[in-house]
């Protein structure tokens, strides 16, 4: 079911960027076949059990509850960030899935995760989409243990604060990434560096040190995905 991962030195306080009006989506982009479609009602589904390591260490627990996917990550003395991976290697896709926050903290990242490639030392690369329980939202590549954001965080009120629920479309087609939340477009980015790079799809979650995170997804459906303008 793929490799969870755990990684400190995530920076998530200062979060300063204004809001600002997006502008329309640099490209339309089709969705195709389905590729992957996860209801969360089979334990054997996707990737399950607990991960504590020491105190000094951030801890996961990825669990099935009442028919959702439930990653509760724990940071302690760092920001910190986990996630979960599944399905076979993709390239071009588009992925919908419904959240949840249900822990209190506002300052925390979640969202999915596209082109997840996992070397034998547990090391990954790949894009995240993210919004935040304080209403942001960012692109960023994953590599040498960390998060590189690709833009400044930026709020968006089409964002659900704290524990709420939010849908979430994610575009990983080409060098181009985009995001909806709630069926309103946020924003978008071009970036090369894993534009040819296939891998699978992931769902993140992390938070400031000293707090824990619990988001669920539900309905996780991946398309592939074509730019058609």
């Amino acid at each position: 079911m793929g490799r969870k991962g755990r990684w400190l030195g995530l920076l998530l306080v200062a979060l300063l960027a204004a809001s600002a009006c997006q502008p329309d989506p640099r490209h339309q982009v089709e969705t195709g076949q389905e590729l992957l479609s996860v209801a969360f009602d089979d334990p054997a589904a996707w990737e399950t059990g607990a991960y504590p390591v020491n105190v000094e260490e951030p801890d996961t627990t990825l669990s099935m509850v009442d028919g959702r996917f439930r990653l509760d990550h724990h940071a302690t003395t760092s920001p910190s960030f986990t996630w979960s991976m599944g399905g076979d290697p993709y390239q071009d896709v588009v992925i919908e899935v419904e959240t949840q926050q249900l822990s209190d903290e506002e300052n925390n990242l979640y969202g999915v995760a596209c082109r997840l490639a996992t070397d034998a030392t547990g090391d990954a690369t790949g894009y995240v989409l993210l919004i935040s329980g304080d209403g942001y939202f960012g692109f960023a590549r994953l590599a040498n243990r960390s998060l590189e954001f690709l833009i400044d965080w930026r709020q968006n009120n089409a964002i659900r604060k704290g524990t709420a629920s939010n849908s979430m479309q994610a575009v990983c087609v080409g060098n181009y990434l985009a995001l909806s939340v709630n069926g309103e477009f946020l924003g978008d980015v071009v970036d090369d560096t894993y534009m040819s790079q296939t891998g699978q799809v992931g769902m993140v979650a992390g938070v400031t040190r000293d707090a824990m995170v619990s988001i669920e997804f539900d309905n996780l459906t991946v398309y592939e995905g074509r730019i058609v303008d």
